[in-house]
């Protein structure tokens, strides 16, 4: 009896524990909890930074780079010197064809050097007053454009050319060889010889045994199409001669699909088999605002003389570099540090619309490489 009866007395004391002793593990309980949370949220917030950064920099290298090649190459007509154009397209637009003048901006009003610019929202909508830039936006970028942000205009010359072949050109042809690069009707090409070019849009290809044939009518179907389907002896081609797809590009900053903003391309393509237009195209995402300066040559001597924004250029076949300066975001805000800061885009005092997300100032000069010395 005296066995048993101890043996229950150790059971009922081993059946629970008290007030103390539950409040004590409780206690525990939550500090043990807290401090898990807190590392979770520091290593949540950690990781957002750094996906933030990456995605910024990965933004900025691919647009930096692609920006400054277009940069760099317009101009090019095939020849590093300049050559006499003719253009033989309907109605001649000088946003689409002015190979001559292969660069060119517009300047945001209120975005010179010196001046002071506040975003009037984190995400701005495309403005519909073309002469907020100056000089004024083309038809081409109306209503695509977000208030505060410069754009840059390039032209040039695939640098994929192919060369002519025997016969080389008569007055409503040219001669390429068998496999020739991609081109198809409604494609606006580029011919030259290094000592003139000739702007027209293809309107057929055809196999002719012996190499194939460029045609370039005055079909109606086609658009722009060719007011010029016959060339003079002037725009006779022979031995030498090549030709390549003609390439516009205006680089701007608009809403893109997720409705924040973003770097575009608006670039010439062939659209159908009858006609070319420009299509417009995202390339990167979260980026406020785009500022330029181009580096000025006054007085021919091949050296830049001034660094001015668009407003100011008054020849713009004297401008021999470019300075793109953007300002990229994170996509998403992130911990609790509101940014407050006014930055700095090559002399242009930008201020964003407060708030939680990362951002970064990059930039880069592109030399305009034919018109180098």
């Amino acid at each position: 009896m005296s066995r048993n009866k101890t043996y229950a007395t150790i059971q009922r004391r081993q059946q629970g524990v008290t007030l103390v002793e539950l409040m004590v593990s409780l206690l525990l309980g939550l500090v043990l909890t807290a401090g898990i949370i807190q590392v979770f949220a520091g290593n949540r917030v950690t990781y957002a930074f750094n996906e933030g950064l990456s995605r910024i920099q990965e933004n900025a290298r691919f647009t930096l780079d692609h920006i400054g090649y277009n940069t760099r190459m317009a101009g090019y007509a095939g020849c590093l010197s300049d050559v006499t154009i003719y253009n033989n397209l309907n109605a001649p637009n000088d946003f689409r064809d002015d190979i001559g003048n292969g660069v060119q901006g517009h300047n945001a009003n209120g975005t010179g050097a010196g001046q002071s610019y506040a975003a009037a929202a984190v995400d701005p909508a495309p403005s519909a007053n073309p002469n907020a830039w100056t000089p004024a936006l083309p038809p081409e970028l109306n209503n695509r454009v977000i208030p505060g942000s410069d754009v840059l205009i390039v032209r040039s010359v695939d640098g994929g050319a192919t060369s002519l072949v025997s016969p080389f050109s008569n007055s409503a042809q040219l001669f390429i060889f068998d496999e020739p690069p991609e081109f198809g009707q409604g494609d606006i090409l580029v011919v030259t010889d290094c000592q003139k070019a000739s702007i027209f849009q293809l309107t057929n290809v055809v196999d002719t045994g012996f190499g194939v044939n460029l045609v370039h009518s005055n079909a109606g179907v086609f658009s722009p199409g060719n007011a010029t389907p016959v060339w003079g002896p002037e725009q006779s081609y022979g031995l030498g001669a090549e030709v390549a797809r003609l390439e516009s590009y205006a680089f701007y900053v608009g809403r893109g699909a997720s409705n924040r903003p973003t770097l575009f391309q608006l670039r010439l393509q062939r659209q159908g088999s009858t006609g070319s237009a420009f299509v417009p195209e995202e390339l990167a995402e979260g980026i406020d605002t785009m500022q330029l300066r181009y580096g000025l040559d006054a007085d021919n001597d091949d050296a830049i003389d001034s660094w001015v924004s668009a407003d100011a250029v008054a020849d713009w076949m004297g401008v021999l570099s470019v300075d793109i300066t953007f300002l990229a975001r994170a996509a998403d805000e992130y911990g609790m540090e509101t940014d407050t800061a006014v930055y700095n885009l090559a002399g242009t005092q930008f201020d964003p619309v407060d708030d939680r997300r990362l951002r970064q100032v990059f930039s880069t000069t592109a030399g305009v490489r034919n018109r180098l010395p």
